[in-house]
């Protein structure tokens, strides 16, 4: 590359097909502290000496605007320049949004969102979108990833649920034509993503806990037992790793400045009796009989009295909880050993026990309840495919049949 190319924070990537890439990349402790964007991808050929002005030009622009930032006041949450990019970073650092208050878990799958959103049109000005803006958006991020693939319909319509959300806020929060974007969104209904509609069921169960058991697994089939077994959620049986809070001591059970929280311990399993947990998404307590959960005491019993203590479910090749996507990725280990299909995930167990309840016949309020739902519609949702009130129904359809032919 010529000398002549004075650009702050260029870097090359090379491509095996085809020529070089440019990127700008921001300084590593400015993203760390909270900078975004973190990497811009330059339209520029980085061997064409017609396009280093441009490339330079860009360079500085992005420069400039990272130490702007960096001095402070790109940071004050009364800094709003009219663009979607300026509603998203006021979004994310005003204390009063909603962003500030969801769980790290969330926060964290939002921020890849609205990082996808500032680079594809966060220079666009909020005055100046139309309806068709949000259409043309919304067809361009459901494109197939590949030729041939399958439309991504619920990562377009993820998106279009977090420009929404951002522009409430800017609404709450007296933002200039927030309100007018507003008012056009509200009456525009994008295709959402079917729902799912696969369950993890018995039989995938006891193949699982079969195969994890001849695998050394056991807390992958224990776990996966009592997401059967209760209906709890995954979250809630392995648990999940929070930030340690600047300023808080480390305690518990720590690993790169994250907390073990919310996740069964053994000490709050009773095996011969009631056990009860207080879920993570609604806070209410789910109370089951273990002595009902046959799943749970097989594989219980195979677990020594005095390895007992501490976390129920533990990444046996760790020695401590399953961290990041460890779990899951163990999980289809297994899993794929004992043929259950791709598209069937763990967490379908959930699905799956409230099907299986509803073909039992159970009443709808009482699964709801083992569910710790709040709402029957919700626990409704999760019953994929069952026939038990379909088979009751036709069942008194016939009686009534007999009734009316023998009068």
């Amino acid at each position: 590359m010529s000398s002549e190319l004075n650009a702050p924070g260029l870097k090359r990537r090379k491509r095996k097909n085809g020529p070089d890439v440019g990127y700008w990349v921001a300084r590593t402790d400015l993203v760390k502290a909270g900078y975004r964007p973190e990497i811009v991808r330059l339209p520029y050929g980085l061997d064409d000496p017609a396009q280093y002005a441009l490339i330079t030009a860009t360079c500085m622009r992005l420069q400039a605007e990272m130490l702007e930032w960096s001095s402070g006041r790109g940071r004050e949450k009364n800094c709003f320049d009219g663009t979607i990019r300026g509603l998203s970073r006021r979004y994310q650092v005003d204390e009063a949004s909603p962003f500030r208050r969801i769980k790290h878990t969330t926060r964290e799958k939002d921020v890849h969102v609205l990082r996808i959103i500032e680079k594809a049109f966060g220079d666009r000005a909020l005055d100046a979108l139309k309806l068709e803006d949000f259409w043309r958006w919304y067809n361009a991020a459901k494109r197939p990833k590949s030729p041939g693939g399958p439309e991504r319909v619920r990562r377009a319509w993820g998106i279009m649920k977090k420009l929404r959300e951002m522009v409430s806020y800017g609404v709450s929060a007296e933002l200039a034509c927030c309100a007018r974007v507003k008012a056009i969104l509200t009456e525009v209904r994008f295709p959402q993503p079917a729902r799912r509609r696969v369950t993890l069921d018995l039989a995938h169960v006891e193949a699982f806990i079969s195969m994890a058991t001849e695998m050394d697994r056991l807390s992958l089939a224990l776990a996966t037992a009592l997401q059967l077994d209760t209906a709890l959620r995954q979250k809630d049986v392995i648990g999940e790793w929070e930030p340690i809070p600047a300023g808080d001591a480390a305690t518990g059970i720590v690993l790169n400045g994250h907390c073990w929280v919310g996740g069964l311990t053994w000490a709050d399993v009773v095996l011969d009796g009631i056990t009860r947990k207080v879920t993570s998404k609604t806070g209410a307590i789910a109370a089951h009989d273990l002595t009902l959960c046959p799943h749970v005491q097989a594989v219980a019993a195979q677990i020594p009295v005095e390895r007992r203590v501490g976390p129920l479910i533990v990444d046996e090749k760790a020695g401590r909880p399953y961290a990041g996507d460890a779990f899951g990725r163990e999980w289809r280990v297994v899993a794929r050993a004992a043929g259950i299909p791709d598209a069937v995930w763990n967490m379908d167990a959930r699905a799956g026990a409230i099907t299986e309840a509803e073909d039992a016949g159970a009443d709808l309020d009482d699964t709801r309840a083992a569910a710790a739902h709040t709402q029957a519609s919700t626990t409704a949702r999760y019953s994929r495919g069952a026939v038990g009130k379909s088979r009751k129904v036709a069942a008194l359809r016939i009686a009534s049949r007999g009734v009316k032919n023998g009068a």
